[in-house]
């Protein structure tokens, strides 16, 4: 198993009247995850389509194949993913499922909660 850190994108689609509840369960989620070490210290960056408000990309660290195994069985963390999946339209999309993904050079607004 690598336990390496590992990049990872998470696309979600969330309605823009929910996207301020779903940012603070993002900043939850970050603090838990940085306290039972499944994240790594570096910044996420969130990112929101231009072409659909609704779609954002949460680009974040996990500290190892080993971290992100821990996490999917956590209560906590299981407890932050539901209230998630409570306002999203839609989680766990590929890229290819991003209104940008055809583009060359696609570019995204970058979000600072």
């Amino acid at each position: 198993m690598n336990q390496s850190p590992l990049t990872v994108l998470a696309v979600y689609r969330v309605a823009e009247k929910s996207q301020s509840d779903f940012f603070r369960i993002l900043l939850e989620k970050r603090a838990y995850f940085l306290k039972a070490n499944f994240v790594t210290a570096r910044d996420p960056v969130l990112l929101r389509s231009n072409t659909n408000p609704e779609f954002l990309i949460d680009v974040f660290e996990w500290a190892s194949e080993d971290a992100i195994e821990r996490a999917h069985i956590d209560p906590v963390v299981l407890r932050l993913w539901s209230a998630m999946e409570d306002l999203w339209i839609d989680g766990g999309l590929g890229l290819g499922q991003l209104p940008e993904s055809d583009e060359a050079f696609a570019g995204f607004q970058t979000i600072v909660i």
